[in-house]
């Protein structure tokens, strides 16, 4: 009496912790380049962005200017009277940290729904210092979609693995037939 064992299931377990693990990692490292890059922004060269049109619509309500990585505002004219100097003190700027978008605050009734035209100075985020880490981020960025590669591929193989298991080895005798034969 020959004795059969059992092949038991395949464990999954590896396969779902390197999964796991990986996209772990590759979040982490999209995190560090984001932020290195961020770091750098300070220390590129500027230029200037010429005659924005901008409309601030009401008294305290924010207008965004469209560039990013804003450094400062230089000069606001007001296009309606003959392109007249709006005072610094008639509106506010604020910079977003994450974006460096601009967001210019109307504090007086004076120029309210009047078009603006708005010189600013940009960092020019260009730059190999900033759009190296801009670029790699945004590579891993794609993990997403080799994420779900990855767990087809997963699904695949369990499934070709229990096809095997099933199928595969029907014991150890041989049939008759001739030896050496070809197919």
């Amino acid at each position: 009496m020959q004795t059969e064992y059992r092949k038991g299931a395949v464990d999954l377990t590896d396969l779902a912790i390197g999964i796991v693990t990986l996209g772990i990692v590759v979040s982490i490292g999209a995190v560090i380049l984001i932020n290195a890059g961020n770091s750098q922004v300070t220390s590129l060269g500027t230029y200037i962005v010429s005659n924005e049109a901008v409309t601030v619509s009401g008294l305290e309500t924010g207008t965004t200017l469209s560039t990013t990585w804003g450094q400062s505002v230089t000069t606001c004219n007001n296009n309606s009277q003959e392109g007249d100097v709006i005072n610094a003190a008639n509106y506010s700027v604020s910079i977003d940290s994450s974006n460096g978008l601009i967001t210019m605050t109307n504090l007086t009734s004076e120029y309210i729904d009047k078009p603006w035209s708005c010189n600013y100075s940009v960092y020019n985020v260009s730059d190999p210092r900033f759009s190296l880490y801009q670029k790699a981020a945004m590579g891993l960025g794609e993990y997403g979609n080799w994420f779900k590669i990855l767990v087809i591929v997963g699904a695949a193989a369990v499934v070709l693995a229990l096809i095997f298991m099933a199928f595969g080895s029907r014991g150890s005798s041989s049939s008759g037939g001739a030896v050496g034969g070809s197919w």
